[in-house]
């Protein structure tokens, strides 16, 4: 273990008292204020929101260090969900109980790139960078995933206060390391444009479940498109096979007006797709987070639809032009190949949106 104290260890969770030491010691104006604002709150397990004001609602631009001793930006999370905790590793006043708290959210994140847990150090004096990867380790922090923060003290106290407007301080005269700062035990969450959402009490027994609902929540809203892309894809698949029953029964007029609706929801598909992932995601790409079997079954139905999508798009075009047209031999010849490779690639739009988003999410 590095030089310092050593961290207190990891105990069952449950509910505990105030100490009544919290509010001793110098308090500045902005720690009074940010008790003003917590301590009607402490005692709730449910989600607490804050006011989307512009004011209050940003986690302010801050520059700390991580368990690795590398400079740590909010900047970085920019597009995730994250959450802040506020801790010191000698702390057995309640840290131990958020610690716990934001470990099951490790466990229930683990790899799910959208999420991200962020523990800052309230007792930076003793809890170094080379302090907190041995914590890191001891509590099974996923690298990249969960960030330990520390810095001059000053700076994380001003960070705690004025940036999540949470109560901490030093207690000043007190020699047991577990109580030599005094602080809040809220979990915070921000969401994916760095404006903090809400929180809720971390010392209580269901803080976890609360936090992940919430995160979920925020979390999913950025895939309301993909949700409607399969929604194309599944009416461009069944206007594809009401469409081929009707040329099969002569319905010509009714073949064509269907033929023209599954064009136009392929049509509206790849327009959502492009728009998602050029200008939600910024060209980034999705990784699949499935286990490694069902991972090689994803990215072969992957390859495949991907590639016959390039392939088919042009065709759709050229046999509706020939229906149009009235070009019945040459629409004929090629619409049968083109309507299985149509129909398969939609049928797969669907079956890789459920196994991305729905079975194995990113968040």
């Amino acid at each position: 273990m590095p030089r310092g104290r050593q961290p207190a260890g990891i105990k069952s969770r449950g509910v505990e008292p105030l100490n009544r030491g919290c509010i001793s010691g110098r308090l500045t104006p902005t720690f009074c204020l940010s008790l003003l604002f917590v301590l009607p709150l402490l005692l709730a397990a449910d989600f607490q929101p804050l006011p989307s004001d512009p004011l209050i609602a940003p986690v302010h631009p801050f520059t700390l260090r991580d368990q690795d001793g590398k400079p740590f930006t909010p900047e970085q999370l920019r597009g995730k969900v994250w959450v802040a905790h506020f801790f010191f590793t000698t702390c057995t006043q309640g840290c131990e109980k958020t610690a716990l708290a934001m470990k099951e959210l490790q466990d229930r994140f683990r790899g799910k790139r959208d999420v991200v847990l962020v523990s800052i150090s309230v007792n930076p004096e003793n809890d170094s960078p080379d302090l907190l990867s041995a914590y890191a380790k001891d509590i099974g922090a996923e690298p990249g995933q969960w960030f330990f923060l520390t810095g001059p003290e000053k700076d994380v106290h001003d960070i705690v206060q004025k940036s999540f407007y949470q109560a901490v301080a030093r207690n000043h005269g007190e020699k047991d390391p577990q109580k030599q700062i005094m602080h809040t035990f809220n979990l915070m969450i921000v969401d994916r444009d760095g404006n903090k959402v809400g929180y809720v009490e971390g010392r209580q027994p269901d803080s976890a479940e609360a936090v992940f609902r919430k995160v979920l929540e925020i979390a999913s809203r950025r895939y309301t498109l993909p949700a409607l892309n399969a929604g194309f894809n599944s009416a461009a698949a069944l206007l594809l096979i009401g469409g081929y029953l009707a040329i099969r029964t002569r319905r010509e007029t009714l073949h064509k007006a269907m033929m023209l609706a599954a064009l136009t929801c392929s049509a509206l598909f790849l327009a959502g797709y492009l728009y998602f992932h050029f200008m939600i995601l910024r060209g980034e790409s999705l990784r699949f987070v499935g286990p490694g079997p069902v991972r090689a079954l994803y990215l072969a139905i992957l390859l495949s639809h991907t590639v016959l999508a390039i392939v088919v798009a042009p065709l759709a075009l050229i046999i509706t032009y020939q229906g149009l047209t009235n070009q019945r031999p040459r629409h004929v010849k090629l619409a049968r190949w083109t309507l299985p490779i149509w129909l398969y690639v939609s049928i797969t739009g669907v079956v890789v949106y459920v196994m991305l988003y729905q079975i194995y999410p990113p968040y």
